[in-house]
């Protein structure tokens, strides 16, 4: 559900005053809705919850998100204001940075659990009997 949110509400933020769906309130309306997507965007890859997602989910969750948020600041572009819409696109390079990290982190972990020798299992090995 977060990433969803997020990508829509981004989008909305974003493309909001070129298609007229500006709220009356403006910045006042959209940076708040904003804030509050993108840190239910974070919560499963970054909390220590039960929420969080493992090692797989959080790069998949990353790595298309990356994808989905740069797509209005490209409409941004294209619309000929290519200094806001590369602002966009740098704005999400932690997204980017974080999606890297954390699947490296976990190909470390892998690498480093395959190395490991297998710990003796307690009352001895079922299959060796």
């Amino acid at each position: 559900m977060a990433l969803p949110l997020l990508v829509l509400v981004h989008a909305w933020a974003v493309l909001g005053a070129f298609a007229g769906l500006s709220p009356p309130g403006g910045a006042l309306v959209t940076e708040p809705a904003l804030l509050v997507a993108a840190v239910l965007f974070w919560l499963p890859v970054a909390a220590r919850s039960r929420h969080r997602l493992d090692d797989p989910g959080r790069c998949l969750h990353l790595f298309l998100a990356t994808p989905l948020l740069d797509l209005p600041a490209v409409a941004v572009v294209a619309a000929g204001r290519s200094a806001q819409g590369l602002a966009v696109i740098v704005g999400m390079l932690p997204v980017d940075v974080a999606a890297a990290a954390v699947t490296w982190s976990w190909v470390n972990r892998e690498e480093r659990q395959a190395r490991e020798p297998a710990l003796p299992m307690p009352g001895g090995d079922p299959l060796a009997r």
